[in-house]
């Protein structure tokens, strides 16, 4: 059985019912309607509204304004304006938008929205500001030298992302002649927002400072070293329990020809080709840093293998290998790919995956940051 319904009283119950502060003014800009939240914000009824014109309820010296606006207004709604509105004790500072539809003037305002907007605003400078740090904090460059020559891909998820890596030449100050080594290292913090991108920064940070404070030239240097110094550090700050640190150190030792590793949690594990006939996995890893999981669990030990020309390393987060695109992953893949082409120089194996990537994800969004570095052991200059 069909009913009847007033849909006029439908929509002022409605209407009446929001938080939203609404004039609707007839072609004059005399009020024809109010709501509930205007008529309590003014301190009149609806009634003691109804007929008067809104210039008649504006501070005189805004009369002028108004006016300007109202003659100039189309169905699109302007941007915030201040007013100063007489109420029935007060004169009252509102921020107003303002629309003309079927000859009428639709005029609403509400303060939560312009604090909305103004926090909006700042985190938009914000995230901008952060979005340059983070860049900063990317290497320029890499190490390409005679001897190892490294090379990189980075795309984040969004504008801030949670991953980040370096790779450096430890200065040994006067026994440079004695050493060559090289540090890498990959880090992918949870998540990609504002929070994740600047604890990644403090990953870079820490691990730089190793070699300021910590590091003395001559001496051994090991990743699980680097490892523990920077959980400590990252103990002290008192990060929350939710964040996860996963973080991928690599030294590369070209005058004993050895590669030192330490996995905390890196769960794709690099890939090494060139040392024999298949692409093997470094897969040895440990938990993933976290200030839930007790300190006497974040324990990590060295791993090493012999360095030759040659040899191609393949340090990547989870974002390439784990995108999805028509339900199949990345991985297999990508696995397939760099059997052929491991034996190029890095930037062109940077090029041709890059290329490969971008045909498998058509049009499907990235939905992790990909961070990849490939390193690549060149035969001694003579």
């Amino acid at each position: 059985m069909e009913m009847d319904f007033d849909t006029t009283k439908i929509n002022e119950t409605i209407v009446g019912m929001i938080d939203d502060r609404i004039l609707v003014c007839n072609a004059g800009g005399r009020i024809v309607f109010s709501n509930k939240a205007m008529q309590s914000y003014l301190g009149y009824t609806g009634s003691e509204l109804q007929g008067k014109n809104f210039l008649d309820i504006l501070e005189d010296i805004q009369a002028g304004k108004a006016k300007a606006l109202l003659n100039s207004l189309s169905e699109e709604p302007t941007g915030w304006a201040e007013f100063l509105l007489h109420g029935r004790h007060h004169v009252l500072k509102l921020h107003l938008k303002f629309f003309r539809k079927d000859n009428l003037i639709y005029i609403y305002g509400n303060e939560k929205y312009v604090e909305y907007e103004r926090i909006r605003k700042k985190l938009d400078i914000e995230i901008t500001n952060a979005v340059k740090i983070h860049k900063r904090s990317l290497p320029e460059s890499l190490p390409d030298t005679p001897n190892i020559s490294f090379s990189s891909l980075y795309i984040p998820a969004e504008e801030l992302g949670g991953d980040l890596f370096d790779a450096f030449k430890v200065e040994n100050g006067l026994l440079d002649d004695y050493f060559e080594q090289y540090v890498c290292f990959i880090a992918d913090v949870s998540g990609h927002g504002l929070d994740s991108a600047m604890l990644a920064i403090f990953v870079k940070d820490t691990i730089r400072s190793f070699f300021r404070l910590k590091h003395i030239p001559g001496q051994l240097l090991s990743p699980k070293e680097i490892m523990h110094f920077f959980i400590e550090q990252y103990l002290k700050e008192g990060y929350p329990d939710e964040y996860l640190v996963c973080l991928f150190i690599a030294v590369f030792d070209l005058k004993t020809k050895e590669l030192t590793y330490c996995n905390a949690g890196l769960h794709t594990c690099p890939l090494l080709a060139g040392n024999g006939d298949d692409i093997v996995e470094l897969n040895r890893a440990g938990l993933p840093i976290s200030a839930a999981i007790g300190a006497d669990l974040l324990i990590y030990e060295d791993s090493s293998l012999p360095l030759s020309p040659g040899m191609t390393l393949f340090i990547m987060s989870d974002g390439l290998p784990e995108q999805r695109s028509n339900n199949e992953f990345y991985e297999d893949r990508l696995k397939g790919l760099l059997g052929g082409i491991y034996c190029m120089d890095p930037p062109h194996i940077i090029r041709r995956i890059q290329e490969d990537f971008t045909d498998f994800l058509r049009y499907e969004k990235i939905k992790d940051d990909i961070t990849l570095v490939v390193v690549k052991l060149l035969p001694p200059s003579d």
